[in-house]
Formats: C-alpha cells, sequence, structure tokens
C-alpha cells in the first residue's frame, strides 16, 4: 500500500492505482487519475458525519479552487480566520464545516445552489456594514436618524 502524504491528509493509503519506480537512485510515485483519486477523497470526507479536521478543510477549500480570501469572503469572515482553521488554531464552527461540504457537493453535482445563498448574504452582510449611521442630538440625548 501507498501512504498518499501529498494529499496534505495524514489517513489516505492506495492499494492500486499507482507505479512505483526507482529514477536516478530515488524513489517515484505516478498516480495513474490523480482527479479521480482527488474526487473519491473528497467525497469521502464529505459523507463523513465527523467534524472536519483542519486539513480536510483545507483539502476541499484547494479541490474547490479557491483562496482563502474567496472562502473568507463566502463565509463573512476574514481570511486569517480561515487561515486559523486550516493551522488548527480555531474551532471550524459547524455551520461553516457544513457550508464548506455543501459547496464542494454543489461543484460535484450541480444540484445544490448553496454558493449563490453565501454570496447574497456576505453581500448583504457587506452593504448593511457600509450602511451610514446618521445621528442626531435631540434635548441633550442622540437619537438615530432615518
Amino acid at each position: 500500500m501507498y501512504h498518499y502524504t501529498e494529499s496534505g491528509l495524514p489517513n489516505v493509503y492506495l492499494k492500486n492505482g499507482y507505479t512505483a519506480a526507482i529514477i536516478g537512485g530515488e524513489e517515484c510515485t505516478s498516480i495513474e487519475d490523480i482527479d479521480g483519486l482527488h474526487q473519491a477523497i473528497a467525497e469521502s470526507i464529505i459523507a463523513n458525519k465527523k467534524s472536519l479536521s483542519k486539513s480536510e478543510f483545507k483539502f476541499l477549500r484547494v479541490e474547490l479552487n479557491l483562496s482563502q480570501k474567496v472562502l473568507g469572503k463566502r463565509f463573512g469572515v476574514s481570511e486569517q480566520t480561515i487561515a486559523r482553521y486550516e493551522k488548527g488554531q480555531s474551532v471550524i464552527p459547524r455551520t461553516t464545516d457544513a457550508a464548506l461540504r455543501s459547496l464542494y457537493a454543489e461543484s460535484r453535482y450541480k444540484n445544490n445552489p448553496v454558493s449563490y445563498f453565501l454570496d447574497l448574504l456576505a453581500d448583504v452582510e457587506a452593504r448593511q456594514a457600509e450602511e451610514k449611521i446618521l445621528l442626531q442630538e435631540i434635548h441633550n440625548h442622540w437619537e438615530r436618524v432615518g
């Protein structure tokens, strides 16, 4: 069996589908269907009921071809927050875990409009954050206008 650490995951082993050879004195391994392998790994991750590990979170983000910044924007958090999840410095919220799994499923099966709703929520939150707060003083206390 081949311990496939190149995925960034510590627990992936291949029974077959790879070729090992010695080239120039070094052992080299070639995977026959790397895209199919990564798809199978991702599907195994999203089907698992346990919370995502930091490496599984990163693996799914990379498979979605999203930067930390873009994923953070979709989830309404900073790219530093995404980086902390991937480094194990912050606990991944269960809602974020579920949303990332759903995003992957949507990208794979094209039947789940999760990214549309995440983008919509992020846009609404951004507009609310930009909204001006207009205040006026009335009889020695402040009140919001409008």
